[in-house]
């Protein structure tokens, strides 16, 4: 395959003919997937992937075209339907700046054989088995590695590329007791092996799903609420959006005209690191060739900063944040988060499990979630701290407003975990009216 700078030539060429800005986005990912079903080898497969956009702006509206194919014929074909779908656009364009990029080390991923995968897999199966006997059936385990180049060319001088490379580990299990079963995953990224203990991780999905079996019913009550961090995070999941500048300046975020105003608890401290150390999102540059940096977002409660692309942060006067991802090749960048966290508090979770908490274990229908107002109404499982033991109880419901719930978080624990680009810690909320039977 041609190397990605002489791919560029051709744009460069439509772009002096038709006397146009032109971009050249791509990505050549290499990769392994191991994966096992009920115990038994379901795939392996090694893939190699090429993907390419060409961005051309004439006269403030944007075209896009894009092509798997890295030969420089296909590349200039997708420059002139970019050209062609520019002119007749009603999407506005900003030529971002050349900007001088952070100097970050390119992680390169340490290539296992399916070999060393299957055998990693059969002995985090083996772990969650080992855990509990009702533990009897372990629907789907993946190992995965993966290595991205991503790369970026402009006709305004920017040259630049970047190599980023994981793993991925997930399991899926079923517990059984009597007639009552439950299910539970686990799922985790890191740069290495390293980073992953699979038999930890297969045994905290197994401690769940056994956790919950023969859940009772409670009666409605209130008590204080346990979010752990694989439930915390579909909360700034939804609530993300809210922080994205197109989505305040059109009026479309509640945080719309709230910059400087305490929103939520003082605990709350979020953050978006696009240069955050090992994490997944993290780059020296956007989607469109800017910068990636750190904003905060929101500082103890209080609203400090949005995120923006090169469009609206010019619209807002604000300038970009680094924030313009593209969903895939095929889309246009747009604001998003890069890696989105809250900052962890000083407490241990464990101390959190105290007499008459309740731990979130499963939030059932979290989608319906509206992300504008924050209203949700959910179903929820988990447990029931004592002091003489806990006890599993399923059939609860939830209701409420993410920003409110936010409002009222009371301590923000210690265990920091990522679930893919976002993480959150713990979180203890206090007074929460729960529906049961």
């Amino acid at each position: 395959m041609l190397e990605a700078e002489a791919l560029f030539e051709p744009v460069v060429e439509v772009a002096r003919r038709l006397g146009v800005w032109a971009e050249l986005w791509g990505e050549i990912t290499e990769g392994l997937s191991v994966e096992r079903r009920d115990r038994r080898l379901h795939a392996v497969e090694p893939y190699r992937e090429t993907v390419l956009a060409v961005r051309v702006i004439h006269r403030g509206r944007m075209g896009l075209a894009y092509t798997t194919r890295a030969e420089p014929e296909a590349v200039r074909e997708a420059a002139e339907r970019a050209w062609e779908l520019a002119r007749f656009s009603e999407e506005e364009g900003t030529i971002p700046e050349p900007e001088s990029l952070p100097e970050l080390t390119e992680n390169t991923v340490v290539r296992s054989g399916p070999e060393d995968l299957l055998r990693r897999l059969e002995e985090a199966e083996a772990a969650a088995l080992a855990f509990d006997p009702r533990v009897h059936r372990l629907e789907r385990s993946v190992l995965a590695w993966s290595e991205t180049r991503h790369f970026i060319f402009q006709t305004g001088g920017l040259a630049a590329s970047y190599r980023k490379g994981g793993y991925t580990f997930m399991i899926s299990l079923t517990a059984r007791e009597g007639r009552d079963e439950r299910s539970a995953w686990e799922w985790r990224e890191a740069p290495d092996l390293d980073g992953l203990d699979l038999a930890e991780l297969s045994r905290k999905a197994a401690a769940r799903a056994t956790d919950l079996l023969s859940a009772e019913r409670m009666s409605s009550r209130r008590l204080a609420v346990l979010f752990p961090p694989q439930v915390a995070v579909s909360l700034l999941e939804t609530l993300a959006s809210s922080f994205c500048g197109d989505e305040v300046a059109r009026g479309r975020s509640r945080l719309s005209g709230k910059l400087g105003k305490r929103l939520f608890s003082p605990t709350i401290h979020l953050v978006d690191d696009g240069l955050l150390a090992g994490g997944p999102e993290t780059r020296p540059f956007d989607d469109e060739g800017v910068p990636q940096r750190k904003t905060l977002l929101v500082s103890e409660g209080t609203i400090s900063a949005f995120l923006y692309d090169t469009r609206w942060g010019l619209r807002s006067g604000k300038g970009s944040t680094g924030n313009a991802r593209r969903a895939s090749f095929k889309s246009l960048p747009t604001v998003s988060p890069t890696n989105l966290y809250l900052f962890p508090g000083g407490e241990s979770p464990e101390s959190l499990r105290q007499d008459g908490v309740f731990e979130v274990y499963e939030i059932l229908g979290w989608h319906t979630t509206d992300p504008v107002s924050g209203d949700f109404s959910v179903g929820v499982s988990g447990v029931l701290h004592a002091s003489g033991g806990s006890r599993p109880v399923a059939g609860l419901a939830l209701s409420g407003n993410l920003f409110d719930l936010l409002a009222r978080v009371s301590v923000v624990s210690s265990d920091l975990t990522f679930y893919g680009e976002v993480g959150s810690p713990s979180l203890l909320i206090p007074d929460l009216d729960l529906s049961g039977a």
